[in-house]
């Protein structure tokens, strides 16, 4: 399954302050996607909810590019 990075400062272009952010990964540590927000806390809560949503998965799919439909999956791999 995926994982949560670490909450780590991060660089934006045109982010004014100090933003944070954090990866989510495959099982072997290739990214999948990146996040960042204007705060640590802000950080810390997102990383926090989806690594909760990510605990009792029991399927996570990347978008394939091709259109999405909530609920069909044929068009997309599945990640495990």
């Amino acid at each position: 399954m995926w994982k949560v990075g670490d909450v780590e400062p991060v660089r934006v272009m045109g982010a004014e302050g100090y933003p944070y952010g954090f990866n989510v990964t495959t099982e072997d540590g290739k990214p999948v996607v990146s996040f960042a927000y204007a705060s640590r806390a802000l950080a810390e809560a997102a990383a926090t909810h989806l690594e909760s949503a990510l605990l009792n998965a029991i399927s996570v799919r990347p978008y394939a590019g091709r259109g999405f439909r909530f609920g069909h999956f044929e068009d997309s791999a599945e990640v495990t």
